[in-house]
């Protein structure tokens, strides 16, 4: 069993957990939920030995104290940013960095390799440039570095959060063949969907963790949702009403068994109404960011293939990993040269500066001593004016939830989440005419990612262009007005996000898994017909 008894552990001077006590057993699957800034990857990193307590004891399976290269070994981590992990240049060479490193036979190290790069469907990848991969496949190659290491028991920190749909499946799968083996296995997770499963929920506040119970009492409870942040989350709100009318949470989550009960008065759009589709999207009055047979190739890999698109109002871009959606924020943005075509705004070509980007790691955009001279730096670079750029930061930061007690803090000195929402109000206050958001909900609590919903929302009202690349569609397709479909670089499909919100499928024609909210709206809006 891995324990943690009393544990006190941070980064500045104030702890961030604070007498933390949970175990995790061989076989079993705990889910850790909570807001952001609650201390649960300071937590998951204690577990594995990453991070030092300065109290309490940690206990692998009955020995306490172990030391931290025994517990690295024991202890698989995962972390929500593999670039964070990812040491080597080749695929091959990244999953066989750990089993070298235990000194294991050239044959047993291949033979690792193998299985791991199968597990998690990168096979065919094996001679890649790490940094060929796209988000999602560099997600998965951190994954199959650790499964290599065949470890005792597995942390998992957000690991599925710039996942699509079906990978997220993917490594559910993973996952469950690793407990079948006997493997522990804790997951910090911000989405509803990670709970079903789980054999216990344990909700993170103020330092340390709740038991929530299993995963049925977690969602059937109000006051437990609100405390972890998840009734902000439409899907949550949505199997919470599921709950109440009593639907049993499965090891996955069936949108078909939760759809027989949610018709009548079901509220599928949260506690206030907030996730429910607009009647009359916001016009795209303003500018439009245009591509325009756009190709780019990285070394023989083709990421974009004569892609033309127009973004106006809110544009949601989506795909299945590795489909071409980042490289296509970034030609947008005009931070990336396309080898043939154009970006465009309002008909002249892009150049850096004209479009805001919120990049898929926001945080490598950090770099100011105080986070309010962070978010400021934007606007006093357009304006030259401190005491206005200092109002539109305090705006900014007001809008996205970053409280003005971090604002003389060290942006690095706060948790993952906090860290994001910094870097998209300094993005926000900069006031571009477009921007580009390239999953800018991964990682962050319930209670952020509708902070952001509202952001981009008063954009695109004040007549911004915003394109957003997501694998959370479901609860972004509610602030949308239209979505591009991209497939292996190409645009297959353009509808407007109304038809989207109840239509799987579209996704499905178009190579994604649909998101349950979709499925859901459409299964009960035929009930409700």
């Amino acid at each position: 069993m891995l324990e943690a008894r009393g544990v006190w552990a941070g980064y500045g001077a104030e702890p961030v957990v604070r007498g933390a006590s949970l175990c995790v057993a061989p076989g079993e699957r705990v889910v850790l939920v909570g807001r952001n800034g609650s201390g649960k990857s300071t937590l998951a990193r204690v577990l594995n030995g990453s991070v030092r307590p300065r109290r309490g004891t940690l206990v692998l399976d009955g020995a306490a104290g172990p030391v931290r290269t025994e517990l690295a070994r024991a202890v698989g981590f995962v972390r929500q940013d593999p670039r964070n992990q990812i040491v080597s240049a080749l695929v091959e060479d990244e999953v066989a960095f750990g089993p070298r490193n235990l000194g294991l036979a050239r044959e047993e190290v291949s033979e690792r390799v193998r299985e791991a790069l199968a597990a998690t469907g990168l096979s065919s990848l094996g001679g890649r440039m790490t940094s060929e991969l796209s988000g999602g496949q560099q997600q998965l190659l951190a994954v199959a570095g650790v499964l290599a290491m065949r470890p005792r028991y597995l942390v998992l920190d957000e690991a599925g959060s710039q996942l699509d749909e079906a990978t997220r499946a993917r490594l559910a799968d993973i996952v469950d063949a690793l407990l079948a083996r006997g493997v522990g296995v804790l997951e910090v997770a911000h989405a509803p969907e990670a709970v079903f499963g789980a054999t216990r929920v344990l909700v993170m506040s103020e330092g340390t963790p709740v038991c929530a119970g299993a995963p049925r009492d977690f969602l059937g409870s109000e006051e437990l949702l609100v405390r972890s942040g998840l009734s902000d989350d439409a899907l949550a709100w949505a199997v919470h009403e599921g709950v109440r009318s009593g639907y049993v949470p499965g090891r996955r989550l069936d949108a078909g068994a939760l759809a027989e009960h949610l018709s009548g008065e079901a509220d599928l759009e949260g506690r206030d109404g907030f996730f429910a589709p607009r009647a009359v999207a916001c016009a795209p009055a303003g500018p439009s960011v245009d591509l325009r047979d756009v190709s780019v190739t990285y070394g023989d890999v083709r990421a974009l293939a004569d892609v033309s698109l127009a973004v106006s109002g809110v544009t949601l871009l989506l795909g299945v990993s590795g489909s071409g959606k980042t490289t296509a924020g970034r030609v947008l943005a005009g931070v990336q040269e396309p080898d043939e075509g154009e970006a465009a705004l309002d008909g002249r070509p892009v150049v850096p500066g004209d479009v805001g980007l919120a990049f898929q790691r926001p945080e490598d955009q950090l770099f100011a001593d105080t986070v309010l001279d962070d978010i400021a730096y934007g606007p006093l670079m357009r304006t030259g004016d401190a005491e206005r750029a200092h109002e539109a930061a305090r705006r900014a930061a007001e809008t996205l939830g970053v409280g003005e007690e971090l604002f003389e803090q060290s942006p690095f000195e706060l948790s993952g989440g906090q860290m994001r929402r910094v870097a998209l109000a300094g993005v926000a206050a900069a006031e571009p005419a477009a921007y580009v958001f390239d999953e800018p909900t991964a990682g962050l609590d319930a209670p952020s990612r509708r902070a952001l919903l509202e952001l981009v929302r008063a954009l695109a009202s004040g007549g911004a262009a915003v394109a957003v690349i997501t694998h959370d569609a479901g609860e972004w397709l509610s602030a949308a007005d239209r979505v591009v479909f991209l497939r292996q670089g190409s645009v297959t499909a353009e509808a407007p996000a109304a038809r989207a919100l109840a239509a799987p499928e579209l996704f499905r024609e178009t190579g994604l898994r649909p998101p349950a909210l979709v499925e859901l709206r459409a299964l009960v809006g035929r009930d409700r017909d």
